[in-house]
């Protein structure tokens, strides 16, 4: 196997494993997710509700896409433009010193603000996706298949991990006398 599809195989493994369970979170919990993207206060109040329906079918078509090669590129577009996308609204935000925003990743127990560490994670996220573009090699065989299963896993796992640490992080310095 070459290490294009090895690479490409991982970004997608990696991308759908990221897309698809966020999608799902924001469409048990459509609700929720409106209020955080009105929480944001990038559109006006008309277009809250339908860009907050729309994202998390965005965000599962991105997670199918990137697992079927011949729409690789389509699938690298939309997951680009969809990180790029997140990464400005939170950077927005956080120029505007707005820091206490639930990023809306993923709807659960545990809230996760934003930062700069969520916005660099997402522009990772967005370089990584654009492996989809180049042309990929040989399909992998059973032994590369269980690599890549493995790596992406591990990749998941830390990118969780990640997540929460970034979400727990204190907004501001505390000052002391």
């Amino acid at each position: 196997m070459s290490t294009t599809s090895f690479l490409h195989w991982l970004v997608a493994f990696l991308l759908a494993g990221i897309f698809l369970p966020s999608a799902w979170s924001k469409l048990r919990a459509i609700d929720e997710f409106t209020g955080i993207v009105a929480d944001y206060r990038l559109l006006p109040g008309p277009l809250v509700e339908p860009v907050a329906r729309l994202l998390p079918i965005l965000e599962v078509a991105t997670g199918l896409l990137v697992l079927l090669p011949p729409v690789w590129p389509v699938a690298a577009a939309l997951a680009t433009g969809l990180l790029l996308l997140f990464a400005l609204a939170m950077a927005i935000n956080l120029a505007r010193g707005r820091r206490e925003i639930d990023c809306g990743c993923y709807l659960g127990r545990q809230k996760e603000r934003i930062g700069w560490p969520l916005v660099v994670r997402n522009l990772l996220l967005a370089a990584a996706s654009l492996v989809l573009l180049a042309p990929a090699g040989a399909m992998p065989g059973p032994v590369e298949w269980v690599t890549i299963a493995l790596a992406s896993g591990s990749l998941l796992a830390l990118y969780a991990a990640f997540s929460r640490l970034a979400g727990l992080a204190p907004v501001g310095r505390v000052r002391r006398a």
